[in-house]
């Protein structure tokens, strides 16, 4: 089974209609249902998606609910996936987005991402954009 981590952004795109990218990423997690893909989002970038949900409890719920009915599972960093996440802020990106590029590195997963710093930093290491994307 193909693994794929999650940005944040294609995270807060599919739980937000008035999201620019919610087509797209409606799209992307029909694709992902189809093909059986496991979805991981590190839980640097869980955090980050619910920020704006947070503001109120019903929204937050919603917003948790809606992520675990995608089949959306957490992954803890651990140290060594923080010190590569560090590293990856060299590439460009927030810390967050290292998080996200480090964990699909330690993973050995693909990456969805719509942000286009994100694009550029996955051609300089390992891990692939998710095929799932469309562009």
């Amino acid at each position: 089974m193909a693994i794929c981590v999650l940005d944040t952004d294609v995270v807060i795109a599919a739980l937000d209609r008035a999201d620019a990218h919610h087509p797209a990423a409606r799209e992307t997690f029909a694709r992902f249902t189809s093909t059986g893909t496991e979805l991981v989002i590190c839980t640097i970038n869980y955090a980050e998606a619910l920020v704006r949900p947070a503001e109120d409890e019903r929204t937050l719920r919603a917003a948790v609910g809606a992520m675990a009915s995608l089949g959306i599972r957490t992954s803890s960093p651990d140290g060594a996936t923080a010190r590569l996440a560090a590293r990856r802020r060299g590439l460009g990106v927030s810390l967050a987005d290292g998080f996200a590029i480090a964990t699909a590195e330690r993973l050995e997963a693909d990456l969805a991402s719509f942000d286009r710093r994100v694009r550029r930093a996955l051609e300089e290491v390992g891990p692939q954009l998710s095929p799932a994307l469309s562009d």
